[in-house]
């Protein structure tokens, strides 16, 4: 037995790990330990002058402390080997999984349909968290506004969260398998169990019905045309979604997009600037806004829906960008199953970029971006329009004419995706 020898344990333990194939470099961590042993070696060759330490246990005590010694000097000379291999592993799995996937809150371009559009920079884009966008007291004075264009609908939210709330808990709603050999005492066997306590088949186990790990993606427009009531009921929609979601255990993001600027922002000046080349792309500055992420509980994000009130916030929107932005969100989500439902009451619309590249521009790009999420994709893509025909783009989609229609138009459309599924 080595185990009060540590010396003696380490070389055993490190010949076990080299022959399963997990000690990384054992040549060279072999190496101390050996060096430890013939310093053992000679220290009980110096022979009888020893004697009187070992017995009293000094020596012992004083070649363990060598033994541990030595072991983490070997340790301390195998590491930075180690971690320079880990960090060289490490920078070629983060190649790959660039290539793979979309990391939150950065584009990523491989994850693109193949097409002729394109962007004169991107240098001037932002992904921002809503709360980056205005001081805490003007978004809890913008959330206490959002409150009150609630408290005329309070009625009207608080029936269509219940039906969601319903129709997702049917969906969960739990089954027994019965005449089993042990769980709960199964009430209905209750007059057999008194009869023959020893009888099988008595108990029955509860199981809960599939229900796969979902995350749900609301990207709002945040358009200059959707100023007034139809922003506002688009807020009131997204809070009720992510409250009642999170209800019944279903991951939710809400996001935004809308530009910098109107007409063309830095973009425009540095294409100006270079002469104005041909066919230079978009020509506008992208600001994309994470109102909730989907691991934030609802308490933290709630303030932030208030922001879509704020006054020169909503400018123009590109569609196509903003459609890639959030599917390549939900790809890099954990969970089995992706909903990304998009609101919109119009086609894209930029004046800088459609002047200089074609008025079809935007909206070409935006065709060929929903047509590779549907086909290509495992996110399942839904669409409502407000005022705004968008079944000519989307294949799953509705329209509106009011957009006080848009709360019991987003929870049937959402239910129905959950049934079907």
């Amino acid at each position: 037995m080595t185990i009060d020898d540590q010396a003696a344990f380490a070389k055993i333990a490190r010949r076990l790990l080299e022959d399963l194939d997990l000690a990384a470099g054992a040549d060279e961590a072999q190496e101390p330990p050996e060096a430890g042993g013939d310093e053992d070696e000679g220290d009980d060759g110096t022979g009888e002058d020893g004697d009187d330490e070992t017995e009293s246990g000094a020596t012992s005590d004083q070649t363990e402390m060598r033994a541990e010694q030595v072991e983490e000097e070997g340790d301390g000379d195998t590491a930075p080997q180690d971690m320079e291999l880990g960090e060289d592993e490490l920078s070629d799995g983060d190649d790959t999984a660039e290539d793979a996937f979309s990391i939150p809150d950065r584009r990523n371009w491989d994850l693109s349909p193949q097409t002729d559009y394109k962007a004169f920079t991107t240098r001037f884009d932002e992904v921002v968290e809503a709360e980056e966008l205005c001081d805490e007291e003007e978004l809890t004075r913008l959330r206490a506004y959002l409150d009150q264009q609630m408290g005329g609908l309070h009625n009207v939210v608080t029936r269509l969260a219940n039906r969601l709330q319903r129709r997702l808990m049917a969906q969960q709603a739990r089954s027994w398998d019965f005449d089993q050999e042990e769980g709960l005492l199964d009430a209905a066997r209750l007059a057999r169990v008194i009869v023959n306590p020893m009888h099988s088949l008595s108990y029955k186990i509860e199981r809960d019905t599939e229900f796969r790990d979902t995350v749900v993606s609301l990207l709002i427009d945040n358009s200059g045309s959707m100023r007034g009531r139809p922003i506002a009921i688009a807020a009131i929609c997204a809070d009720i979604l992510a409250r009642t979601l999170e209800r019944v255990g279903v991951a939710s993001e809400i996001l935004g997009f809308t530009t910098r600027a109107w007409k063309g922002g830095q973009s425009r000046e540095l294409w100006l600037s270079d002469g104005r080349p041909a066919t230079p792309g978009r020509l506008n500055d992208l600001r994309h806004i994470v109102y909730k992420r989907a691991d934030e509980p609802y308490r933290h994000a709630k303030r932030h829906l208030g922001l879509m009130m704020r006054e020169g916030l909503l400018k123009e929107n590109i569609d196509g960008e903003a459609l890639l932005w959030a599917h390549n969100r939900l790809i890099a989500r954990p969970e089995e199953r992706r909903i990304l439902m998009v609101i919109s009451d119009g086609a894209p619309v930029d004046d800088s970029t459609a002047s200089a590249n074609g008025g079809a521009y935007l909206e070409r790009h935006l065709r060929q971006v929903i047509e590779w999420i549907e086909r290509r994709s495992t996110v399942e893509l839904v669409a409502i329009g407000i005022g705004h025909d968008v079944t000519r783009y989307y294949s799953r989609a509705v329209t509106i004419m009011d957009a006080e229609q848009l709360g019991g138009a987003m929870i049937e459309q959402l239910a129905n995706l959950f049934e079907t599924a």
